[in-house]
């Protein structure tokens, strides 16, 4: 008894010296926050906030090189640094003081790597095998004292477009120029595509530019008039208001990549500033979430799969189209499930799920036959592709 005691006395003093020691190898940082009207508690809160992202900022140190550090840096800020707690798995406060109005704490943050290297390979891996996307932005803007919205006949482009162009490239997208296209765009469709969300017209205006995801809406700002004290009088300070709707588009094949919608307002003297402020920052907020979103739904099929949509001609015998679907889900790995949407004579189509690039099913399947069909790939991209029966002899 006494034996079975004293094993069980060294086995926890051996699992306390464990625990002590990984503790020991921590992250150690230092944050700090201005105390303002004397709130030390708010000034504390921030304080250790400021320290918890600088422990996380040392451990993304430790695994990027410097010029990825800077050339990616919008994007590790929108991803790891604003969510700086979710990977601290603990942490203690060593030290705290104020100083000259400035709160200090120094802590050691237990930091949890292994979900940092995952979320910097997440990054980079599903824009790289997704091909690097190319993006377009179409968003109609009306600020006060317009009438009307941004007009696509033009070359003009608002402060909410520039936002989102400049947010997307910092996260490294790559822009369309819609500038380049200014004058080829109807004036129709735009509208269309923003007002009623036509996909149809989306995607027309998205291969004009050989964009794979265009990302539209809608941002109106207003003066919401001049602001109340505590009092309940009128300040000379005008508080602008801005609402953005945008959605995010796989050109593609049509599926929605992400939606939101935001609501800012800024205070300032001049209405007109204060409304644009408003549009700036509400642009800004909106890039963070639909860059998450559309990050989270490419890596999802990236690890589980895809959908992507064929357009299937030279069809002589709707039979083929199901021995087309047979030879998929038999013979080609990464195929998990096919789906006829159309079944009809010349013209057919399905919906492939597959995990991979649809490149690379586009060039598996070109080795294939149906029958006495071969099957000639006339187009692929990375979630859509055309296919064209052919007998040997080249016809259908």
């Amino acid at each position: 008894m006494r034996y079975r005691a004293m094993l069980i006395v060294v086995a926890a003093a051996v699992a306390i010296m464990a625990c002590g020691a990984a503790w020991a190898g921590d992250t150690t940082a230092k944050g700090q926050a201005a105390v303002v009207n004397n709130d030390r508690a708010m000034a504390r809160d921030k304080a250790i906030e400021d320290a918890l992202r600088k422990a996380v900022e040392q451990s993304v140190g430790t695994m990027i090189t410097s010029e990825s550090s800077t050339k990616d840096f919008q994007l590790i800020e929108d991803s790891i640094y604003s969510h700086s707690k979710g990977f601290v798995n603990k942490y203690e406060i060593v030290s705290e003081k104020v100083e000259e109005g400035v709160y200090i704490v120094e802590i050691k943050a237990d930091v949890s790597t292994g979900q940092i290297e995952g979320k910097l390979k997440a990054i980079g891996i599903a824009l790289s095998r997704k091909g690097k996307p190319r993006v377009m932005v179409l968003v109609s803007e009306q600020n006060i004292g317009q009438e009307t919205a941004t007009s696509f006949t033009t070359a003009d482009i608002g402060v909410v477009e520039n936002t989102l162009v400049d947010a997307l490239q910092k996260n490294g997208f790559t822009v369309v120029d819609r500038q380049a296209l200014a004058g080829k765009i109807s004036v129709e469709d735009a509208m269309s595509v923003i007002n009623a969300d036509d996909r149809a017209k989306a995607k027309k205006i998205a291969n004009l530019a050989d964009a794979q995801v265009i990302i539209y809406g809608k941002a109106i700002a207003k003066d919401a008039g001049t602001m109340k004290d505590m009092n309940g009088k009128d300040t000379r300070m005008h508080s602008g208001q801005a609402n953005i709707s945008a959605r995010a588009l796989n050109a593609d094949n049509g599926e929605i990549l992400a939606a939101d919608t935001v609501h800012k307002a800024f205070p300032h003297i001049d209405p007109n500033t204060a409304a644009m402020q408003a549009l700036k920052i509400a642009a800004e907020d909106l890039m963070k979430v639909m860059t998450e979103k559309i990050m989270a739904k490419w890596s999802q099929e990236l690890s589980g799969g895809q959908m992507i949509a064929v357009s299937i001609s030279g069809v002589q015998d709707i039979k083929t189209v199901n021995d087309l679907k047979t030879l998929l889900t038999t013979q080609i790995r990464g195929v998990s499930g096919v789906q006829i949407r159309k079944l009809a004579k010349p013209d057919a189509a399905m919906d492939i799920d597959y995990k991979g690039k649809g490149q690379d099913l586009a060039l598996e399947l070109s080795e294939k036959k149906v029958g006495k069909y071969k099957i000639d790939v006339l187009e692929a991209s990375a979630n859509a592709m055309k296919i064209k029966f052919e007998t040997e002899g080249g016809g259908k």
